[in-house]
C-alpha cells in the first residue's frame, strides 16, 4: 500500500506539473514549443555530442525519450546503427543516475512535505516488495521510464539494485528503438528485424511480468 501511494503521489505531482506549465503557457507556448522542436532535431541530428547530451537531460524534464531515440535511429543512418545503441545505452544510464538521486534528495522532501497535509506519507524504509514492483514499471508498456526513475527514487531503492534493473530492460527497449528506425531510414531491413525483435521480447516479458503478478495477489 504504502509502494502504490508513493508511485501514485510520484505521477501525480509530474502530471500536474505539465499540465500547470502548459495551462499558463496556453496554446502560444505549444506552438512555441514545436517550432523550438523542428529547429532543435535539425541541431541534434547534424550534432552527435548534443543529440546524446539531450537523451542524457532532456527526459528528466518530462520530455518523452521516444522522439529523441528517432533522431538516434536517423543519425545511426550515417554513422551506423550499433555505435547509436551504445551512446544512447550510455546516455540513458547518466538520466537513470541523476533522475534517481533528484529524486531520492530534493523531490522525496518536496513530496513529503507535500503529503503531510493529507493522511498518506512516504515510507520511511524501501518496501519489501520493490524489486517486484521495479521489474513490473520497468516492463510495463506505456509506463514513461522517467516517471519511473522519480518513483524508485523517491521510494529509496537501493542504487545499485535500481541500475541492475534498469539498465538492461531500458537498454534493450532503447535499442531496439534505435534499431528499427536506423532499419527504416536507412532501408536495410536486418535492422529493423532486430529492433522490431527486441521490442516484441520486451512487450512480452512486460505481460508475463503483469500476469505473474496478478496471479501473486
Amino acid at each position: 500500500m504504502w509502494l502504490i501511494s508513493g508511485i501514485a503521489g510520484c505521477f501525480a505531482f509530474l502530471f500536474l506539473s505539465y499540465y500547470l506549465l502548459i495551462a499558463f503557457g496556453g496554446e502560444k507556448l505549444e506552438e512555441k514549443l514545436y517550432f523550438f522542436w523542428n529547429e532543435f532535431r535539425e541541431i541534434l541530428v547534424n550534432h552527435g555530442p548534443i543529440l546524446f547530451l539531450s537523451i542524457a537531460i532532456l527526459p528528466g524534464f518530462i520530455l518523452p525519450v521516444a522522439p529523441l531515440l528517432t533522431l538516434a535511429g536517423l543519425w545511426a543512418e550515417q554513422h551506423g546503427p550499433w555505435e547509436a545503441c551504445f551512446f544512447c545505452l550510455l546516455a540513458l544510464t547518466v538520466n537513470l543516475t541523476w533522475t534517481y538521486w533528484l529524486a531520492r534528495g530534493p523531490a522525496r522532501s518536496l513530496m513529503q512535505g507535500l503529503l503531510e497535509k493529507t493522511k498518506f506519507t512516504l515510507p520511511t524504509t524501501p518496501p519489501t516488495n520493490l524489486i517486484q514492483w521495479a521489474l513490473i514499471l520497468r516492463l510495463t508498456p506505456g509506463v514513461p521510464f522517467i516517471f519511473s526513475n522519480y518513483g524508485l527514487g523517491i521510494l529509496q531503492m537501493p542504487f545499485l539494485q535500481y541500475l541492475v534493473i534498469s539498465v538492461p530492460i531500458i537498454g534493450v527497449t532503447s535499442c531496439g528503438y534505435v534499431l528499427a528506425f536506423a532499419g527504416i531510414f536507412s532501408g536495410d531491413w536486418q535492422y529493423l528485424w532486430i529492433g522490431s525483435c527486441l521490442i516484441g521480447i520486451m512487450l512480452i516479458l512486460g505481460k508475463m511480468s503483469l500476469k505473474k503478478h496478478r496471479n501473486a495477489d
